[in-house]
């Protein structure tokens, strides 16, 4: 049956766009790992650190009248002042004091302005307490000796005082009383200046001497203790980090490569349906029945060479292809195995099943180049021949293969390469009358989306697609090195059934100089 047939009765689906759960779910480990090692680090990191101490204190403003004349926001007044107890001639201050460099003070020493009161909390870090504390003494000198150069009250400002007091001074004497009013008036107000200026001077000077009038209280440096990085909030931001780069990481890499996560995916890329899911957990018998109950349904009673295609290399687990045509020879007779596939253990898997007895087999089961097996439940029987890649890939490579043996067994199994390796499957896999197109979840679907827009006479074959789910399907196959002899003994009606391999493998101790071709010609 075709996919044109097939396209009548079934309904197209669209491909349905993965959630980030979907996407994430099969990949938790390697998220719990990531979050774990970013824990570590962090602890690792937070307990290297050496631990620190802190001083502070408060410096409360005066709040009169002279001091917030020209303030409008009292609160901004506050603020302005403890930015000023950090500016850059303040550090420079403080680093000459303490001989440190600037850079040093910086990371040290910082002022908060309060929003309780007129006051702003200056603080400190050293090595040790007394460091701490030394840093936030000189920050109080170094401030209070700021507003005295810089202040209202500040030496550059009772200089200015003096200064203008001296002209106003100089007018009155070189103007004299004066004889008229004018004069009069003149010389009364030039008094008014001059002993105003004097009490400017005067109240300049004792604030001057006094510090500074903006500070109404700096209290003496209070210890705050030991402190250090805090473990648990770093190892619980590390954590966050970890966890959220992880799964930003996962959902990129499946963008760029999207793997199969609903076994809909591959039937909807390939426009045929899926046949089979089989769920993890299913046992190889269990899903070969599944597979050999959709096969029967979806295929043509006069199709004859099926092609087992796996999507990518490991998708088809060698144990499944044997106990498929183990399940199909139980009902239909004899079932052959021609494997194509660059590298299978579909042969080992074979040769743990009892030895054939039966001498009715096709004249070529008997032949060194055949493995022939019984399906150990019932009368039938599974003959397996290994047949070159490269002989498979070549047009009509298959075809006197195929003449001699498929018109005598029931069904012929072609086992072929991945799609992945195009176009090497697409010349064996057309040479079968269906294609089952197996897959897994780390299928990618980009290597099947090739296939109807690349090689329509392949997807014209494709009849459905059979997901297995299972898990650990990869990890046994290919890993695993198949015994091989080098040749499989001739059967004959008196062969023992089972029992008989050691015998067998111990006669012929040489390697098969080659390996990848088990089919001999016919003789004619």
């Amino acid at each position: 049956m075709s996919r044109n047939a097939q396209a009548g009765g079934e309904t197209s689906r669209a491909p349905s766009a993965p959630s980030l759960f979907r996407i994430i779910q099969p990949r938790l480990l390697i998220i719990v790992i990531v979050v774990v090692i970013c824990a570590a680090l962090s602890a690792i990191y937070s307990k290297a650190q050496s631990a620190t101490y802190t001083s502070s204190a408060r410096i409360f403003l005066s709040t009169d009248s002279g001091t917030l004349a020209n303030s409008v926001d009292a609160t901004r007044f506050v603020q302005t002042q403890a930015q000023f107890a950090q500016s850059s001639a303040a550090v420079a201050k403080i680093a000459q004091a303490l001989k440190l460099s600037e850079s040093d003070v910086t990371g040290r020493l910082s002022t908060s302005p309060s929003d309780e009161g007129y006051f702003f909390v200056m603080k400190g870090k050293g090595s040790s307490q007394q460091a701490a504390t030394d840093l936030v003494k000189a920050g109080e000198t170094a401030y209070s000796s700021l507003l005295t150069s810089y202040g209202p009250n500040s030496t550059t400002s009772v200089a200015a005082l003096i200064k203008l007091r001296d002209q106003v001074a100089a007018e009155q004497n070189a103007a004299g009383q004066g004889a008229d009013a004018a004069g009069v008036n003149a010389a009364t107000v030039r008094n008014q200046q001059i002993n105003d200026l004097n009490r400017k001077i005067a109240d300049a000077s004792t604030a001057s001497a006094l510090d500074s009038s903006a500070v109404k209280l700096a209290e003496p440096p209070v210890a705050d203790g030991q402190g250090g990085p805090n473990l648990l909030r770093n190892i619980l931001v590390a954590a966050i980090v970890g966890l959220l780069g992880s799964i930003a990481a996962i959902w990129i890499m499946y963008q760029r490569r999207p793997t199969i996560l609903d076994p809909h995916n591959p039937s909807d890329t390939l426009g045929v349906p899926l046949i089979a899911a089989l769920e993890p957990g299913r046992t190889t018998a269990s899903a070969a029945e599944t597979l050999v109950s959709a096969m029967s349904a979806v295929m043509s009673p006069t199709s004859k060479v099926v092609a087992f295609t796996p999507a990518s290399r490991g998708d088809l687990a060698a144990d499944l292809v044997a106990s498929v045509a183990a399940a199909w020879s139980d009902d239909q007779g004899v079932v052959l195995i021609l494997d194509t596939s660059p590298s299978s253990e579909v042969r080992a898997s074979l040769e743990s099943l009892p030895r054939a007895t039966s001498g009715e087999l096709p004249r070529w089961a008997h032949e060194p180049t055949c493995l022939a097996r019984s399906s150990g439940t019932g009368r039938g029987h599974i003959l397996y021949n290994r047949v070159s890649p490269a002989r498979a890939a070549r047009p009509g490579g298959l075809a006197p293969i195929l003449a001699d043996r498929a018109p005598v067994v029931d069904l012929v199994i072609l086992v072929t390469s991945a799609l992945a390796e195009l176009p090497m499957t697409a010349a064996s896999a057309i040479q079968a009358d269906a294609v089952v197109v197996i897959t897994s979840t780390e299928t990618h679907l980009k290597e099947l989306e090739q296939v109807p827009r690349d090689w329509p006479a392949l997807a014209e074959r494709v009849v459905g697609v059979v997901h297995d789910g299972r898990t650990g399907i990869r990890r046994t196959t290919g890993n695993v090195t198949p015994e091989r002899r080098s040749s499989v003994d001739t059967i004959t009606s008196n062969s023992p059934v089972g029992g008989g391999e050691g015998a067998s493998s111990g006669k012929h101790g040489g390697m098969d100089p080659e390996s990848t071709d088990r089919y001999a010609r016919p003789a004619r």
